[in-house]
């Protein structure tokens, strides 16, 4: 029928550019549970989509709002047409962001760093799909992690561009970073620990119960970690 092909439709688009990175598929998915409330929309299931940062910069290209700006127009009218007929919640990925933030200030913490990718990342994403004819609430989200978790010893989320073998291996002795292959490359990595709980998720129901005009853009990253 014309909604499983429209579903059918996004996941192709969708599939190229989701993100892989194990806390934001998490997020994702608690994001997505069932609907548990008498909702206002005669809207069917909720469809919660992963954007990969990488979709909105892709490799090769300068890391640009301009750009990014442009990968977000090329989605944004897929993304609208399927929100017509389902309930939507948008997150996405900022490995390329937040580590191009990180080069310009390197004095800053990640979890700063964090929120300022998802505020960069989320007004590009509420522009392109203004343009679609979509107003969208974009939310800074914090989660709760275990700060024991193996990923602060183990990083593994890729972050900011791509080195040769001997600049990468100069960087992790001058700066301390944690180098790992990305293909043929090397990218910095920091750590990623799944959340266990979304902390504005409240506000992001108050949305989707109340609002159902209104497309939320929630936990980018995999959302800010706290403890």
């Amino acid at each position: 029928n014309a909604s499983s092909q429209s579903i059918q439709k996004i996941y192709c688009t969708i599939k190229m550019i989701a993100s892989s990175r194990h806390s934001l598929l998490k997020a994702a998915k608690q994001l997505a549970t069932t609907r548990q409330y008498s909702a206002t929309t005669t809207l069917n299931d909720r469809i919660v989509i992963a954007v990969g940062g990488n979709a909105l910069q892709r490799r090769g290209e300068r890391l640009t709002i301009e750009n990014m700006l442009k990968a977000a127009a090329d989605m944004a009218p897929t993304l609208a047409a399927l929100s017509k007929d389902h309930e939507l919640v948008l997150t996405h990925g900022n490995g390329p962001q937040v580590g191009e933030l990180a080069l310009e200030r390197s004095a800053a913490t990640f979890d700063v760093l964090g929120a300022e990718s998802m505020g960069q990342i989320g007004y590009v994403l509420a522009q392109a799909l203004s343009s679609a004819g979509r107003t969208t609430a974009p939310i800074i989200c914090q989660v709760v992690v275990d700060p024991q978790h193996e990923a602060f010893r183990d990083p593994s989320k890729f972050v900011g561009p791509i080195y040769g073998a001997k600049e990468a291996t100069a960087l992790s002795q001058s700066l301390g970073w944690v180098m790992k292959p990305d293909g043929e490359y090397f990218r910095r990595v920091v750590p990623s620990p799944p959340p266990k709980e979304i902390i504005q998720i409240d506000a992001i129901k108050t949305i989707l119960e109340q609002c159902p005009d209104i497309l939320p853009i929630a936990c980018g990253g995999g959302g800010i970690p706290v403890s």
